[in-house]
């Protein structure tokens, strides 16, 4: 027994020591090569390749460390595809928070394009234009996504048959070569809604009882109808009770999805509109996403916040959310807001 105690406590102790050695690679070693220099993530790239090439240019000492710093702070799918200005001269911890926040290098020719959150991928295809690149290429793309591209991200393989990329084409800010391909675009926005909507959430999608695709459908009606993350949490709770039960959703922002508008009060002939996605005509979700949610809209789609409201409006002058536990309450409520 005693022996048993002293192999186990050297085996401890091995580990802790192994372990705080490679913490303190990650925060005190550097490289070889001291000079700036271009590294370039590649798409589909995992952390297991962009470390040990990181350790080939002399920009890290230790792949070993690297890949525990990425684990110890939960961002090993988190690499961000681009090329970065780094050098040896930088820590291990350091370069990782570079390559997982997006801190790219931008060349003098780069073009730079934002997508706000909420944006449809129509509205992507017409800025891209406007700047000079394929955004009609990139609008066939992802209306029409083909069987391979859709093979290439896991998160999009249980999307129904005719499914567009709605949803998944990841609202932010990006830089494009010139010459960049609607193919390439599409690619990278794909690859930054993998990086940024973690293995970790997908699987709390599935463990709520939706589906991915249902969240992401949920989470694009949320991004239009909540304005602060707590509403967002709380419209949450109350869009997933009224399928459960059957209700209709009785979002404006399906109407205005279907009409290309964006008014805080459809008229009463624009929620008799025929359309499956019209959720004041037809009882839960739409047939797939109305526009292409940020972050904190999928966050409240998976981690609805439990709450005794039914109904909720948007006061049109201060943009205050305003909840109701009845429909009699909802109804004196919008004559209190002016709606």
């Amino acid at each position: 027994m005693r022996i048993f105690l002293i192999i186990a406590t050297i085996v401890t102790l091995s580990v802790f020591g192994m372990f705080s050695f490679v913490s303190y690679e990650a925060k005190f070693s550097y490289g070889s090569v001291m000079t700036n220099q271009s590294f370039e993530v590649r798409l589909g790239e995992d952390a297991f390749q962009v470390s040990a090439r990181l350790k080939e240019q002399g920009i890290i000492r230790s792949s070993v460390a690297f890949l525990w710093h990425l684990v110890k702070e939960k961002d090993v799918h988190s690499l961000v595809a681009g090329t970065y200005e780094v050098s040896g001269s930088q820590s291990i911890a350091e370069i990782a928070h570079i390559l997982t926040q997006g801190k790219i290098q931008e060349a003098a020719q780069d073009i730079r394009v934002t997508f706000p959150e909420g944006w449809t991928a129509r509205m992507m295809a017409e800025r891209l234009t406007a700047q000079g690149l394929p955004g009609e290429e990139f609008r066939l793309i992802a209306e029409k996504p083909s069987a391979e591209l859709r093979a290439e991200f896991d998160f999009l393989a249980g999307l129904p048959a005719k499914a567009t990329l709605e949803g998944f084409l990841f609202p932010d800010t990006y830089l494009f070569a010139p010459d960049a391909t609607a193919d390439v675009i599409i690619h990278t926005l794909l690859r930054n809604f993998g990086t940024k909507v973690t293995p970790d959430l997908r699987n709390a999608s599935k463990e709520s009882g939706h589906t991915f695709f249902q969240v992401v459908t949920l989470a694009s009606i949320i991004e239009e109808e909540g304005r602060s993350e707590e509403d967002r949490k709380m419209i949450s709770d109350i869009f997933w009770k009224r399928i459960a039960i059957g209700q209709p959703l009785q979002s404006d922002a399906t109407v205005n999805y279907i009409l290309g508008t964006f008014k805080d009060q459809p008229t009463l002939k624009d929620l008799e509109t025929n359309s499956p996605y019209n959720t004041y005509q037809n009882a839960g979700l739409p047939p797939g996403p109305i526009s292409n949610p940020g972050l904190i809209s999928l966050r409240a789609a998976i981690y609805p916040k439990d709450n005794p409201y039914f109904y909720f409006l948007n006061n049109p002058e201060t943009r205050v959310t305003v909840f109701s536990r009845t429909f009699e309450e909802h109804k004196q409520n919008r004559v209190k807001n002016g709606l």
